[in-house]
């Protein structure tokens, strides 16, 4: 690890969640942690809002037992995320939504996966309700026929590496539907990977009892049944399916149940 998480703050109270699990994540990786701030430059409060994010990155450095800095730049929002990421390296970022509830108009509303589509680094979403995970016990994995399957879970080995993860390898069997050679590759792959590693692994198989695009209320439905402290998904949908694809990602980064989401693979396809 290159032991540095980086986390875009709007002030909002689901950027005040993402910050609180950055810090249990980087406490226990041993990470600093930057709290990063996008201006345009014309507010006449941007001098404030510099000092405010200054003082908040002091606190955490002295009370927090967290390294943590303070990074503001002028631009737009998304791409100066994206620009900063990729020139710092980071090893994670970790960053709030306002949910299916919020106001587009919030820095990160409902638009969360264009961003997570194009960061080439892990991102942790969490929502301003989300439970406070102060472990990762349990991580549900949804198999997928995506052809970057296998390296858009570098992200569990990330998190296997720094608390005792029981990964949920979870999919549901539709009546009539057989499964493509990506999808059983995929599961072989991964399989393989996490004993490995040694990572335990649950296999989970459901029959259909939804029907909500892929499938996301169900899958939803057993993460919150089985206290899972997050849920799996690869960033950018592939190009079958694109707009069901679509659809199941905003769901599940939106979810009801306020399940943190952790994606990985953006950044390829975006």
């Amino acid at each position: 690890m290159k032991n540095k998480i980086i986390v875009p703050t709007d002030f909002t109270g689901a950027a005040n969640q993402a910050i609180r699990q950055a810090l249990v994540i980087a406490k226990r990786a041993g990470s600093c942690v930057t709290l990063f701030h996008v201006s345009d430059g014309k507010s006449p409060s941007a001098a404030e809002v510099k000092k405010r994010l200054k003082r908040e990155a002091e606190r955490i450095s002295l009370e927090g037992g967290v390294m943590c800095e303070a990074l503001i730049l002028e631009g737009n929002v998304v791409d100066m995320i994206v620009q900063t990421v990729c020139e710092k390296d980071y090893d994670l970022m970790v960053i709030g939504t306002h949910g299916a509830s919020g106001i587009r108009q919030k820095l990160f509303g409902a638009d969360i996966l264009k961003l997570v589509a194009r960061v080439p680094v892990p991102v942790l979403v969490v929502q301003e309700d989300s439970p406070l995970a102060v472990t990762f016990d349990k991580i549900v994995v949804p198999v997928s026929s995506h052809h970057h399957f296998r390296e858009a879970v570098g992200v569990i080995l990330l998190i296997a590496g720094l608390f005792d993860v029981e990964v949920h390898l979870y999919s549901i069997h539709k009546p009539g539907f057989e499964w493509t050679p990506q999808m059983l590759t995929n599961i072989e792959e991964v399989t393989v990977e996490f004993e490995k590693r040694g990572i335990r692994m649950v296999r989970i198989k459901e029959e259909q009892n939804d029907s909500s695009l892929g499938y996301a209320r169900q899958t939803l439905r057993y993460a919150q049944t089985i206290g899972a402290e997050a849920i799996w998904m690869i960033s950018v949908a592939s190009e079958e399916h694109y707009y069901m694809a679509k659809a199941y990602k905003e769901a599940m980064l939106l979810n009801e149940y306020r399940i943190p989401v952790l994606c990985d693979g953006g950044g390829v396809d975006a």
